[in-house]
């Protein structure tokens, strides 16, 4: 542990040494045994307890013109399983759209670390399985075929409990056919993260799942940034989903005014990071 830690910081100190500094939103990590996430751009994620780590829809290309990308340092120390991408046992992939997924990028991962779970909706299974190598892969992978309006399900693995529940892509119903999943992902039994990839602000598409939001706890939330900006997103975030707090992603390099203005806690820099449990914040220099 005392490696992965130190590793940890290293990679950090190099990061803010390349203009990576972390933003007065993305908070600094204050005790590693609470469990730590770091933000590797868009709504890519690296969260972390013990000796466990999972990842958040790390490999993609499409920026849209407007959103930040996983450096290539990073995304190089993820493909070698370097520091501190070295003990991953475990991706998730929200959807499958540009700036979220990139197929080829997640087959080529999957063939060079034998180790490593992939849970990810049908959609984005469908499209790897076009990878040369994908049957070298498949038996690693969790495809999750939830139709809108199905209930949430559970998945256990070595360490790392795996929930999902298919809410709707913003712009609802524009985009429902976009097969968009939110995970509520316990790590040791002790942290738990929810990654809402980019759901839609609405509530008519989180009552229906009262029950499952009480069961259990949320350390940190992670929903998209226009959760912050409109009533029925904050009252999600702080009523609905059952999260003792919450960090906006998928926030444009150009970070809008409203989400500066409104006080709400947001990631923006790459190598930001945070501790899960521990609310005792404090801001990186």
């Amino acid at each position: 542990m005392k490696k992965l830690l130190l590793a940890f910081t290293s990679a950090f100190v190099l990061a803010m040494a390349s203009g990576a500094s972390a933003h007065k939103h993305a908070e600094a990590a204050i005790t590693h045994d609470s469990g730590q996430v770091t933000y590797l751009g868009n709504t890519g994620l690296l969260a972390s307890h013990g000796e466990i780590q999972v990842l958040f829809d790390p490999f993609f290309h499409n920026h849209y013109g407007q959103y930040q990308l996983v450096p290539k340092t990073f995304r190089q120390a993820m493909f070698n399983a370097e520091a501190p991408f070295d003990a991953v046992k475990m991706v998730l992939i929200s959807h499958a759209h540009g700036d979220h997924f990139d197929a080829s990028d997640v087959v080529k991962y999957m063939q060079m670390h034998d180790d490593v779970m992939l849970v990810a909706p049908t959609q984005a299974v469908e499209q790897m399985q076009l990878i040369a190598g994908f049957g070298v892969i498949q038996n690693r992978i969790k495809s999750i075929d939830l139709a809108y309006g199905d209930a949430p399900i559970s998945h256990f693995f070595d360490g790392i409990e795996v929930n999902a529940v298919r809410i709707p892509h913003a712009g609802w119903p524009g985009r429902a056919d976009v097969s968009n999943l939110v995970y509520r992902v316990t790590i040791n039994n002790q942290a738990t993260v929810m990654h809402m990839g980019d759901a839609d602000p609405d509530d008519v598409h989180f009552k229906p799942w009262q029950s499952y939001w009480q069961s259990k706890r949320t350390d940190r939330a992670y929903p998209p940034y226009w959760f912050m900006l409109t009533p029925s997103g904050q009252d999600i975030l702080t009523n609905r989903i059952n999260a003792t707090s919450a960090t906006g992603v998928h926030v444009p390099v150009n970070v809008p005014t409203a989400l500066k203005n409104s006080g709400a806690r947001y990631f923006s820099k790459t190598g930001s990071s945070h501790a899960i449990t521990n609310n005792q914040e404090s801001e990186k220099p």
